[in-house]
């Protein structure tokens, strides 16, 4: 892993958690190949259907259009220190609005059940408030057990059902 290329990482015990970039993410969504080798590590993360491929493209025209607030709405690359892999992603959704936002996270479902999502999105909390956020929300699908149970064990709370659950943490 090329630790010295990873700007804004945030590190865990078993985790290297980096932003996508301008820079970087064009690299990732014109040649995986070449981002893996210049980056040291070998995506193994969420299915890069035409969906997901359509979201990266967005996002670099996002980060591109704001570089100033991009650690906001941009996707971590969550990678596992043993063996360099990607495994997943989390991220904010939109720059905070009066001090809140939410975040979303994903995995590779090979990897679920080994606390690595638990770990990221505690040290995601911890670097969200070292950036002013104040309050963070997150939504489940009602049978999301798994997600739900990340949430609860990361101290949010929920706080109503509408078709999905939500959650709630307070960062102050």
């Amino acid at each position: 892993m090329n630790l010295s290329k990873m700007i804004d990482r945030i590190e865990t015990k078993r985790l290297v958690l980096f932003p996508y970039t301008g820079k970087n993410l064009f690299l990732f969504n014109t040649d995986l190949p070449r981002f893996e080798e210049e980056y040291g590590v070998v995506y193994q993360g969420e299915e890069l259907d035409y969906l997901l491929k359509g979201f990266l493209e967005k996002l670099q025209k996002e980060i591109e259009d704001d570089p100033e607030h991009y650690l906001f709405f941009t996707e971590f690359l969550i990678v596992l220190k043993e063996d360099d892999h990607i495994i997943g992603s989390i991220d904010y959704k939109y720059i905070p609005i009066d001090g809140e936002t939410e975040v979303g996270y994903g995995m590779n479902p090979k990897y679920i059940g080994h606390g690595y999502m638990t770990e990221a999105l505690s040290a995601f909390l911890t670097f969200g408030k070292q950036l002013g956020i104040q309050t963070i929300r997150a939504d489940t699908k009602l049978d999301n057990v798994k997600s739900q149970n990340v949430l609860k064990r990361c101290g949010f709370r929920f706080l109503k059902e509408d078709g999905n659950l939500w959650w709630e943490i307070d960062l102050i």
